[in-house]
Formats: structure tokens, C-alpha cells, sequence
């Protein structure tokens, strides 16, 4: 796991913009005051998780959930996520978190098909929430949550439209959720990104 999360780190990028164009249609140009996101390299294979049978990369400037088996991407969905940016800090500020996490937990849920519920926090996340205490920018009583996870939608009028709307959750189409109930089983690592 250790090398894998070395690896994940020096392998981190973004998505290309044929993948985003083809998921939610053309993007209108950033304003002039913001610089264009950085140019990418191929996603369909990842040589650092080539040794994985099954991986998830959560990348929320493609706004995707894609699906790796052996390095190479399988499956990619359209995914929205918490209204608050990131990383999450603690319970409440409607963060999604950033990180590497696993699959520990999978379960229907009424709302929304499946949940699956991932490790957060990690203790990087821990080490980040004590640091933001420290630093005065949360109150000392804040806590830092939990029960983080990947879910279907009770509202796909606003999934289709690329518009976050969780807690903090990573959120997929319901016939997404389906697929990926078959696909993924527990302990599948989850990395999300930036």
C-alpha cells in the first residue's frame, strides 16, 4: 500500500478535456483571471496500479469517478460532490475530502440505491482537522465527522447538470450505482483528488 500511495502521488492528474467535453458537453473558458487548468496526460492507463485487480480515482476537476482494473480505466460516470470545495475539514462544512481511502462498507440505502461507505477519516484527514484547529480556523468543539461514501441520486436533474449537491459524498447516476455495486467489492481503494 505504501508504494502504491508513493506512486499515486507522484502519478496524479487531471483529466483530459475530450473525457469532460464527452461527459457534460463543452466548458465555457475559465474567467481571464484564473489560469487554464494544466494540460494531461492519458487516463486510460495508470502504470502505477497495474498490479491492482480493481481501483477507483475520483477526480473532481473532470468531475468523474473513473474505474481501473489492472491500471486501465474499465468504466468512467459523471459525478457531483459536496457544495462546500475541499478538502473537508470537519462534520458539517458540506466538504468532499480528498485522499486515499477504501471501500468498508456496502449497503442499499432508500434514498438513493447503494451506499458505499469509505474510511474517512484518514489520519491525514485527522492530522488536517487538528491542524485547522490549531491554526484558530475551527472552533475546538468542531468534530470531524464521517460516514463519507459514493451514492446514487435522489436528484438526477441536478447530477445531469453537473451540479454538487451533497454533504460531502461523491454522487453518480443511479444506473451508475447499479454497475458499480457489481463492480467494486469492499477494501476497493478510493482515491479522490482535487
Amino acid at each position: 500500500m505504501g508504494m502504491l500511495l508513493g506512486c499515486l502521488l507522484l502519478s496524479l492528474a487531471g483529466c483530459s478535456m475530450e473525457l469532460a467535453a464527452a461527459l457534460f458537453g463543452p466548458r465555457h473558458p475559465p474567467p481571464a483571471a484564473e489560469p487554464p487548468p494544466p494540460a494531461v496526460a492519458d487516463e486510460e492507463v495508470l502504470p502505477w496500479a497495474e498490479k491492482e485487480p480493481i481501483f477507483v480515482v475520483v477526480r473532481q476537476s473532470c468531475r468523474t469517478l473513473d474505474v481501473y482494473r489492472y491500471g486501465k480505466r474499465i468504466r468512467s460516470y459523471p459525478a457531483v460532490f459536496g457544495q462546500g470545495g475541499t478538502p473537508k475539514l470537519n462534520e458539517g462544512d458540506r466538504r468532499t475530502p480528498i485522499g486515499l481511502y477504501s471501500i468498508i462498507g456496502k449497503r442499499p440505502h432508500p434514498r438513493w440505491g447503494h451506499f458505499f461507505l469509505l474510511d474517512y477519516p484518514s489520519a491525514s484527514d485527522v492530522w488536517r482537522h487538528q491542524q485547522a484547529k490549531a491554526m484558530g480556523e475551527l472552533d475546538e468543539a468542531a468534530g470531524i465527522g464521517g460516514e463519507v461514501g459514493i451514492h446514487g441520486t435522489d436528484k438526477p436533474d441536478k447530477n445531469e447538470r453537473g451540479i454538487d449537491w451533497t454533504l460531502g459524498c461523491v454522487s453518480v447516476s443511479n444506473e451508475a450505482i447499479e454497475e458499480l455495486d457489481r463492480l467494486l467489492p469492499l477494501g476497493t481503494p478510493v482515491s479522490i483528488e482535487p
